[in-house]
């Protein structure tokens, strides 16, 4: 019952959303009472108006919030799916468009004012690069990952891998891999290429291939706890959540003080939501934020996590509140 009152009040905020546009749009009380009538002639008794009067304003309120943080929720899940690549994600403060357009050229001008004084600053042109990637503007991020190869030849891997993140982003998924089985190639025994290289095949949805990847680096290194989290991360990609929890539990078995497994306990409450558990989810993702809290260097990723826990109990909470206010109805 649930999800058909969902549906019926999502669809009115959305048309609302659409006459807006127009100069057509109703008041609230409006929409409320078109609502109201709708649901009463299919599942609801017409003795039920006044409580839907009542429980509808909070609804439409919730369910507002639902739908303009339903992109942002989405590009979380999204970059769960890269979280290897940390380095190369930024959280910006939410702005209007025309603010974020003024504040990406002002500082993309800040900065290269900045590189002309100092060329070899290899950070500068890394802060460029993120910036440029939050805007979408890949050819140009391309283009300096070309420069950086002549200037840092000793940094080929790390500029290799950020080709490959940034085709990712342009949705060019084959060529990425192609970078990294190239780099493999020079460097055959570097593990870190192994495991992007299983994260890479995961995108492609080719999990078996991930999957023995991570296997021969569990079995040549069977205490690492990054390869049983990485495999996690793979198993959440095929909505595998149980055999995720797994991986995830044992590798903070394995060292729960490990650098990441702040990060590990966040992805598990992730799970347990996605499994509809809402108390394990909650706990787990109280855990992870406590510990993120205590992160004291690597500001951007702290931050970026603190946003996917807020996202993700902001989701519980509203899921709660939903079937609170609809037994309310029915009883």
């Amino acid at each position: 019952m649930t999800t058909y009152v969902r549906a019926i009040t999502e669809e009115y905020i959305e048309k609302n959303k659409y006459l807006e546009k127009f100069g057509n749009s109703g008041s609230l009380d409006t929409i409320i009472e078109d609502i109201i009538e709708e649901l009463c002639e299919t599942i609801f008794h017409k003795h039920f108006k006044e409580p839907l009067r009542e429980f509808l304003p909070r609804y439409i309120k919730y369910l507002a919030y639902k739908i303009e943080t339903k992109k942002e929720l989405k590009e979380t899940y999204d970059k769960l799916e890269g979280i290897i690549w940390q380095n190369m994600t930024d959280i910006l403060e939410s702005q209007n468009s025309k603010t974020l357009e003024t504040q990406f050229e002002d500082k993309i001008k800040e900065i290269d004012k900045e590189i002309k004084i100092n060329p070899k600053n290899y950070e500068l042109y890394n802060s460029k690069i993120r910036i440029l990637l939050y805007f979408n503007q890949y050819t140009d991020v391309l283009m300096i990952l070309e420069k950086m190869m002549e200037l840092f030849p000793e940094k080929e891997i790390d500029l290799m891998v950020k080709k490959a993140y940034t085709l990712k982003k342009d949705k060019e998924l084959k060529e990425g891999l192609e970078i990294i089985e190239e780099l493999l190639v020079k460097h055959p025994k570097n593990k870190s290429l192994q495991n992007y290289k299983a994260y890479w095949l995961s995108y492609l949805g080719r999990k078996k291939e991930a999957v023995q990847i991570l296997q021969k680096l569990l079995k040549s290194e069977p205490e690492k706890g990054i390869y049983h989290d990485t495999y996690g991360e793979i198993l959440i990609t095929f909505k595998e959540y149980e055999k995720a929890i797994k991986q995830f539990e044992k590798a903070i078995e394995i060292n729960s003080n490990d650098w990441f497994i702040y990060q590990t306990y966040i992805k598990i409450g992730i799970c347990y939501a996605a499994l509809e558990n809402s108390e394990l989810a909650i706990k787990n993702l109280k855990i992870g934020k406590e510990l993120t809290g205590r992160i004291i260097s690597d500001l951007e990723s702290k931050n970026k996590w603190l946003a996917i826990v807020d996202l993700f109990l902001a989701e519980i909470e509203e899921q709660r509140y939903l079937i609170s206010s609809d037994s309310s109805i029915q009883s």
